[in-house]
C-alpha cells in the first residue's frame, strides 16, 4: 500500500485500507519525510529517485518477486516513476483517487478547488498554510487537524461523503512538521513536470484506476491514468467521492479490488 504526500505517512490510509488483510498480506510502509521514517537534515534526500528506491528496497526487504500495488493520490505518480525503472516487478496494479497523471492537468485541478473556497475559508486555510509550511506553527498537529478539517469541508460542499477514517497528521508532532515544511513542498518538485500519459506504453501491468463519480470535476484526470496504460481501465464509483470512493462505498470498491487481484476485471470497469 503506497500512501500519498508525498510523506503523508500510512495513517494517512491505514484505518480505510485495513480491510484488505481479510485476504491479504498488506504491507504498508512510511515514506521518507513522514510517519516514523527519517526525516532527514540534508532535505537534498527528498529527491523522487529516493521514494522510488524506497520502494524498491521494501520489495526486497520482504523478498517479493512481483507486488500487488494499491497506491492512493500522489501514491500514484511514485509507483509511476517506480515502474519506469522496475517495470517487472508489479503485477497488478490499483490506483485509488491518483493525482493526475500530467503535473500542469493536476496544478489546474487544485486551482480550481481553491478558486470555489468562500472568502473566510479560503483565508483561513491560506494562514494555516503560511505557518505549516514555514514552520512556525506553534502546534504542528493541531495546525495540521484544522487544514485537514477546511478541506473535508470543501469536499462536502461539493456533495461528497466524509466516511474517510485515515488522517496524515496522526503521525508523531515532529513529523507533522517536518512533513509540510519540508516533504510536502521539495518532494512533489523533484518529480519534475511530470507527465506518464504517453511514457507508460511500453509497461504490461495492467491497471484498475477507482475513483468516486460526486467529483466529477476529476474524473479526466483519471480517465487519462487508464488511457496511458495499455492494459489500463477506469472504475467509476457511484455515490462515493472522488480520492475517498473505498471508504465511501467499501461493499463495491472492496470486491473490485479483490475480483482484479484474482486475475478479473470488475464489473463496470472501462
Amino acid at each position: 500500500m503506497v500512501h500519498g504526500g508525498p510523506g503523508a505517512g500510512m495513517n494517512a490510509v491505514f484505518p480505510d485500507l485495513q480491510p484488505l488483510a481479510r485476504n491479504y498480506t498488506v504491507i504498508f510502509y512510511d515514506q521518507r519525510g513522514g510517519g516514523r521514517s527519517d526525516l532527514p537534515a540534508d532535505t537534498t534526500r527528498l529527491d523522487a529517485r529516493f521514494f522510488v528506491e524506497d520502494m524498491e528496497a521494501v520489495r526486497r526487504f520482504f523478498g517479493l518477486h512481483q507486488m500487488k500495488i494499491i497506491a492512493h493520490s500522489f501514491g500514484s505518480v511514485l509507483m509511476a516513476r517506480y515502474l519506469q525503472d522496475y517495470p517487472e516487478r508489479v503485477s497488478r496494479m490499483v490506483f485509488l483517487g491518483a493525482t493526475g497523471p500530467k503535473r500542469s492537468e493536476a496544478g489546474k485541478l487544485a486551482m480550481q478547488r481553491y478558486a470555489e473556497m468562500d472568502s473566510v475559508d479560503f483565508a483561513q486555510l491560506g494562514a494555516i498554510m503560511q505557518v505549516l509550511f514555514s514552520g512556525t506553527a506553534a502546534d504542528p498537529v493541531a495546525a495540521c487537524n484544522e487544514y485537514e478539517g477546511i478541506i473535508d469541508k470543501m469536499a462536502i460542499k461539493r456533495g461528497e461523503p466524509n466516511n474517510w477514517l485515515g488522517a496524515s497528521c496522526d503521525m508523531p508532532l515532529e513529523a507533522v512538521a517536518y512533513y509540510y515544511k519540508y516533504t510536502a513542498r521539495i518532494a512533489p518538485a523533484t518529480f519534475g513536470d511530470w507527465d506518464f500519459t504517453e511514457k507508460m506504453q511500453g509497461i504490461t501491468t495492467p491497471l484498475l484506476v477507482v475513483y468516486g463519480a460526486l467529483d466529477s470535476s476529476g474524473l479526466s484526470l483519471q480517465r487519462a491514468w487508464a488511457e496511458a496504460f495499455p492494459d489500463g481501465k477506469l472504475m467509476v464509483v457511484p455515490e462515493a467521492g472522488g480520492k475517498t470512493a473505498i471508504a465511501d462505498q467499501p461493499d463495491v470498491v472492496f470486491p473490485a479490488i479483490n475480483s482484479f487481484f484474482a486475475s478479473d476485471w470488475p464489473e463496470g470497469a472501462e
